[in-house]
């Protein structure tokens, strides 16, 4: 009976093949819903994937050195089967010129990008790709505030449009407001030139020099405060917020620098034999030849104490402290030096033209005027003795810091008080 049994073929397996092997046609384009259907001869590599959504997207599928790609060449039915065989045949021409279709469509996707690239553009790119991931999140933030607020009309404009001229004169202006401010807009921005230009996304050579701009190096400030001054400013501090008018406090009474005042925390104080001690790391410290041993005396023990208890001094909503602009931007808005609306109803600070840092100075000033030994006052200031004298010399002044600070602080609590008696 075995031999009476007949095999009948199987039609759908051949059928199938010979389906694979016929080329497309418009009608089976069009009612194709699910899966990939692949063209023949002679134009093998076009395939047209159904999608989930419903989208219908035409490949163009390849192999160069020896592996497998793909390059879109448009959606169904925006292009149809002819323009999509038309569009593989120009992408096969390129195969047989040696050349990969995908790097080619990637570069002529660059060169419309830079055919409108953008100062704006440009500057995004150096802040994405390398500032957010090179440096901290508040130097990051820092100086994407420097391109917000500085990039003015140079934004919208077209790189290759902008002469160096125009970058010059753009700085300059800059410069007439704030020089610190230029000089670091002009290197940022040199920076993201030449970074757009080493990632290929720019091939216009970087204007920016030295020279664009003019000189933007701010003099040193000599600025200090006077006994008058003084006698005007310490009554009227209450006018700050009370964060700001404690870390300038501290900073004049201290000689401390304004950046370091803002660092203090309560694990940097104690309580010793002789009193009360506030130690900063070097490594905290803008000179970090040494910590620095500072002691807490008068109004400055009592603003200490005021302070702590809750890890920074100073702290930020944002950040861990408060950064030095924040007493930076205090002092402005009482300056009366700004147009802005929100600042026509502060009252105005009676002493004019003084930076935060510049309580330093009129510390180390007063405490000569009082007589400070000089040693001692430069070890106030956490300054290291020049010459031979400071290798030689390794006495740390330790009673001889508390003695000078506390006639220091005298002085200034009278003056203030002293303003506040004649008014």
């Amino acid at each position: 009976m075995a031999q009476d049994v007949i095999a009948f073929p199987t039609p759908s397996h051949s059928k199938r093949s010979a389906d694979l092997s016929r080329p497309l046609t418009a009608l089976q384009v069009k009612r194709h819903n699910v899966g990939i259907l692949s063209d023949a001869a002679p134009h093998q590599g076009l395939r047209l994937r159904a999608n989930k959504n419903g989208s219908k997207t035409w490949t163009y599928r390849y192999r160069i050195a020896g592996k497998l790609k793909q390059l879109k060449l448009g959606s169904f039915p925006a292009m149809t089967l002819a323009e999509a065989r038309g569009a593989l045949l120009t992408q096969k021409k390129l195969r047989e010129e040696d050349l990969d279709p995908r790097r080619v469509a990637a570069n002529k996707r660059l060169e419309a990008e830079l055919a409108n690239f953008t100062f704006a553009q440009m500057v995004d790119l150096y802040l994405v790709e390398r500032i957010e991931k090179d440096r901290t999140l508040k130097g990051a933030a820092e100086t994407r505030r420097l391109f917000d607020y500085d990039m003015g009309g140079l934004a919208s404009r077209l790189v290759e449009d902008v002469k160096p001229v125009e970058i010059h004169n753009h700085i300059l202006a800059i410069a007439d407001r704030a020089p610190r401010l230029a000089l670091a807009f002009r290197a940022e921005l040199s920076r993201a030139w030449r970074y757009a230009s080493n990632t290929g996304r720019l091939s216009i050579p970087c204007p920016i020099n030295s020279d664009t701009g003019g000189k933007l190096r701010q003099g040193k400030r000599e600025r200090f405060l006077s006994t008058a001054e003084l006698q005007l400013l310490l009554p009227w501090m209450d006018n700050y917020s009370d964060t700001v008018a404690d870390a300038l406090r501290l900073t004049l009474y201290l000689g401390l620098r304004s950046g370091e005042v803002c660092k203090l925390r309560d694990a940097w104080v104690e309580e010793e034999q002789d009193g009360w001690w506030l130690t900063i790391p070097s490594s905290e410290m803008k000179k970090q030849h040494s910590d620095h041993r500072v002691p807490l005396v008068g109004s400055a023990l009592a603003v200490a104490k005021k302070r702590s208890g809750c890890g920074y001094w100073f702290p930020s909503r944002v950040y861990s402290y408060i950064g030095q602009k924040v007493l930076g931007v205090e002092i402005y808005k009482y300056s009366g030096r700004s147009s802005a609306n929100r600042y026509k109803n502060k009252i105005l600070c009676p002493v004019t033209n003084w930076a935060a840092n510049d309580l330093r100075k009129t510390a180390r000033t007063h405490l000569a005027a009082l007589g400070c030994p000089f040693e001692v006052a430069e070890a106030i200031l956490h300054h290291k003795l020049p010459g031979v004298g400071g290798l030689y010399n390794r006495h740390s002044y330790e009673n001889e810091k508390r003695e000078w600070l506390a006639k220091l602080g005298e002085l200034l609590d009278s003056l203030g008080l002293s303003r506040q008696d004649n008014t």
